[in-house]
């Protein structure tokens, strides 16, 4: 009887061991080859502990909330995690929308504005548009037109790797934007009206129009204060075409692209400040 009752109470515990193993959890790492079976024993604000069947139940281990996609528990609920660099909640509080002005640009002869609206932590789009002819006009020509732009930032995130890491600002960082510009203005010119003979003739002020594009390739770097006030600090190269009747270098919103290179510039510095609700 003894023996039986052994037998019984054995085959019982590996009955419920083999049942424990069924329903242990998963652990699933961002590769999604790397998984982890074991049983959770606390979720906290930064790690995941758990214990191992491969190894002395006296042993716990962590791992990083930010190297994990989900866990999958022996209940068959399912926990999903995002990395806290990205993870939307932690710019809630934030403002992601920003008003910015060319601050050199009037004085190169147009007024640029641009509207920066966050997509997601590391992303945001940027809209401009300019009116030609609203500043000092260096070269007496009187332009007047307008100049449309539309780029996609994205902001770099940091080169070292921290379990705290955040952005400090959800507008804030180095970027890469590739950028489009549209742009239509005419200026006047002298052109040499002859009369009757070479040797006679006057100058007459006549009008011309100009329609460029250019695809650019825009770096930067932006600075957010107290999320009210930003510094954008930015240079760009990039390929420009169009109809440039007068072979001009300058075009209100680009550098370049005249009849000799279709080379395309920008540079400059935008300030600017932060809508919308904290």
């Amino acid at each position: 009887m003894k023996t039986i009752a052994r037998f019984m109470a054995s085959a019982l515990l590996a009955l419920a061991g083999s049942g424990a193993l069924l329903a242990q959890d998963v652990i699933y790492r961002i590769n999604p080859s790397d998984t982890i079976p074991c049983k959770i024993v606390e979720i906290g604000e930064e790690l995941v502990k758990y214990k191992a069947d491969t190894y002395s139940q006296d042993l716990t281990f962590t791992v990083d909330k930010n190297k994990i996609t989900r866990i999958v528990f022996g209940n068959g609920k399912e926990m999903t995690f995002a990395d806290s660099m990205f993870g939307k909640e932690n710019y809630e509080t934030q403002r992601k929308n920003a008003i910015k002005l060319s601050l050199m640009s009037p004085l190169m002869g147009a007024t640029l504005l641009s509207y920066e609206h966050s997509v997601k932590p590391g992303q945001s789009m940027e809209f401009g548009l300019g009116i030609i002819g609203a500043g000092r006009d260096v070269d007496d020509v009187n332009p007047f037109g307008a100049v449309a732009k539309f780029g996609y930032k994205f902001i770099t995130s940091p080169d070292w790797y921290d379990r705290r890491q955040r952005y400090a600002h959800i507008l804030k960082g180095s970027y890469i934007k590739p950028e489009v510009t549209f742009l239509h203005y005419t200026s006047e010119f002298y052109r040499v009206d002859y009369i009757g003979s070479t040797d006679t003739y006057r100058m007459v002020k006549d009008k011309t129009a100009t329609t460029m594009f250019s695809v650019m390739l825009v770096g930067g770097k932006q600075w957010v204060f107290n999320d009210l006030f930003l510094v954008d600090l930015f240079a760009g190269v990039g390929y420009g075409f169009g109809h440039n009747p007068q072979n001009e270098s300058w075009h209100y919103g680009f550098l370049g692209a005249d009849n000799d290179t279709p080379l395309s510039l920008t540079a400059g510095i935008k300030i600017g400040f932060l809508l919308g609700k904290k």
